[in-house]
């Protein structure tokens, strides 16, 4: 199954869904992968606005 990248939150997922921010605004072009593990001790996850753990993409076309 190929991963998708939210258009709106960059989550990384399978689903046809972004399972965090639940739209359907999914793209499979995307680079860099961004792993999140402390989204309150991370500057990057601030600068993107993730207050979650998880895989992120850090740009989505």
């Amino acid at each position: 199954m190929i991963e998708k990248a939210c258009s709106t939150c960059h989550f990384i997922t399978k689903e046809n869904v972004c399972p965090k921010c639940k739209t359907s605004s999914l793209s499979d072009d995307f680079s860099g992968i961004l792993i999140v593990f402390d989204p309150e001790g991370s500057a990057i996850a601030k600068t993107m606005n993730i207050k979650e753990k998880g895989r992120y993409a850090l740009k989505v076309r």
